[in-house]
């Protein structure tokens, strides 16, 4: 069974991102910059995205008679960090296997203009240092530049996007979803609740805001990183379709707005409108065929179809598909992985340690098509050793205490992935974690979730910090509750995790309009495409 590519989209690659990796220098939350944090960085971002604009952040944090405060504008440190990114990010590309784009987090006005992530295609360019957003605006286009502006959805005037300030040109995508939340709009799905310091999302800088003033944008989403770490799972990453893996080609498709964005889950999403891609626009003197098709990493729930900003059709793809049951038929499924839990340090725990998982997924018969990653600090490994074994290592950090930090910081906790198998419904998929083991016949993956706990570790962790046992202990929760923890999700068929349809509108109002897609699956993560913007004419 393979995946046609949808008209339109045939000449094109699809490659993976963060464009919205903060790297911090020397301040009371982070130590030093140096080559070795930077290559650090790269590294990670090697071993599970195609390309990676790194944003240095020229901000520092300082007390002021014990009150926390963030830098504004520059400073002469900012200068020597910078020349380190300008040399790591040239170190560091290489096409066709890997690319990297220099860029830092614009420190002018931000509070008045709202944020933007600045991206040049040549090395070695200035870290501007341009107050307000027109004269940077300037500056970029003599330069070759880009700047993408984030979390728009905040109060304008106080962090979010003031749209009295746009270029098409310059801005051709914009980040709909980082660690922060949704900034789509103020009664779309997600919310846009992770950092309460800036919130909450508010009328007039949202994506729909621009969008129906008449911009043309793409839209992408990226994390908002700020512990190094690149393309954490469940903060955003960014999609483009580009004809090959090299910068020229990378900013061909960035101008073009050819980009989507995803929350984690690297749902593959194609969306036309008359043979016309996303980004693209047109005129048409006769109603328009949208055709949407995707491919998911876990079942799709709905997939809507948005017309300025409002919801023009909605495709439910649960309740059409059905588990296999035909015990000859080769089946094709996803199934997850997912490593975390543990001990809680508000248990009373003195010190918790990173739990290193060391295992293999493996079947008895059949092949892994591919394995998908869902990473989210250091420590991260896949090899598929084979056709039907892959090993694996994850590491996962000890639970945060529930304070109110960005998302990122809790889901350091978790590592997983998600294998994409095509087997008979016979085979066994076994799933080894040093001592552990856990069998599970692919029938049965496809109807039920299971879980292994190490209650055991737990168990000792417990007799050596405390010095009770089992027995002296009246509840036993307290064992299941700080054990480290594999998660085995149900195997989702093909016919769960692909969908295909197409919609006529036949509603054509004599006017400039724009169309998106947005996809939300079974487990909450989403996808949002760029969109296609269609003139209606006499």
């Amino acid at each position: 069974m393979e995946d046609r590519l949808m008209e339109g989209y045939e000449e094109f690659r699809l490659f993976w991102g963060d464009a919205h990796t903060n790297i911090h220098g020397e301040d009371p939350n982070h130590p030093p910059l140096t080559k070795e944090r930077l290559r650090r960085t790269v590294k990670a971002a090697e071993e599970h995205l195609d390309f990676l604009p790194i944003a240095y952040y020229p901000f520092e944090c300082y007390y002021v008679k014990g009150l926390l405060v963030e830098s504004c504008g520059p400073r002469e440190r900012f200068l020597e960090d910078w020349k380190l990114v300008q040399e790591a990010v040239a170190e560091a590309n290489k096409p066709g296997k890997f690319v990297t784009f220099l860029g830092y987090e614009w420190h002018g006005d931000r509070r008045r203009y709202g944020d933007h992530n600045v991206y040049y295609l040549r090395d070695y360019e200035p870290l501007d240092s341009s107050e307000s957003l027109p004269e940077l605006y300037e500056n970029l286009r003599e330069r070759g530049g880009i700047a993408v502006p984030h979390h728009t959805g905040y109060q304008v005037g106080e962090r979010g996007k003031d749209w009295n300030f746009f270029d098409e040109e310059l801005s051709p995508f914009v980040e709909i979803y980082s660690s922060h939340g949704s900034s789509e709009g103020c009664d779309t799905p997600f919310p846009m609740e992770y950092n309460l310091s800036m919130g909450p999302r508010v009328s007039g800088g949202t994506v729909q805001d621009g969008l129906n003033r008449g911009y043309k944008f793409g839209i992408i989403a990226s994390g908002d990183n700020h512990r190094d770490y690149p393309g954490v799972w469940g903060n955003g990453l960014m999609a483009v379709f580009a004809r090959e893996l090299t910068r020229e080609s990378l900013w061909e498709a960035f101008k073009k707005r050819r980009v989507y964005g995803v929350t984690g889950d690297r749902i593959r999403l194609y969306f036309s409108i008359n043979g016309h891609v996303m980004g693209e626009t047109f005129a048409s003197k006769y109603p328009v065929e949208i055709k949407v098709e995707v491919v998911g990493c876990h079942a799709i729930d709905r997939i809507e179809i948005i017309k300025n900003g409002r919801v023009l059709y909605t495709y439910n793809h649960s309740g059409r598909w059905k588990v296999p049951e035909e015990e000859g038929d080769l089946v094709r499924a996803k199934l997850r992985v997912k490593c975390g839990w543990g001990p809680g340090r508000h248990y009373g725990f003195e010190k918790v340690e990173c739990k290193v998982w060391k295992g293999s997924f493996e079947l008895t018969e059949g092949r892994i098509i591919s394995v998908e990653p869902c990473f989210t600090h250091f420590g991260q490994a896949l090899r598929q050793v084979s056709e039907r074994k892959c090993d694996f290592t994850f590491t996962t950090q000890p639970r945060t205490p529930l304070t109110p930090l960005l998302a990122q910081h809790h889901r350091l906790n978790f590592q997983g992935a998600i294998f994409e198998i095509e087997a008979p419904l016979r085979s066994v998929i076994n799933l080894r974690v040093d001592p552990s083991r856990l069998s599970v016949p692919f029938r049965d993956a496809l109807r039920t979730e299971r879980v292994l706990a190490l209650t055991e570790e737990a168990e000792e962790l417990i007799r050596e910090q405390f010095g009770l046992t089992r027995e002296e202990v009246e509840n036993p929760d307290v064992f299941w509750h700080n054990a480290w923890k594999m998660k085995v999700y149900r195997a989702i068929p093909y016919e769960g995790y692909h969908a295909r349809f197409s919609h006529i509108d036949d509603d054509v109002e004599r006017s400039e309009n724009y169309y998106y897609v947005r996809v939300t699956q079974l487990n909450g993560q989403m996808a949002w495409s760029s969109p296609i913007w269609v003139r209606f004419e006499e």
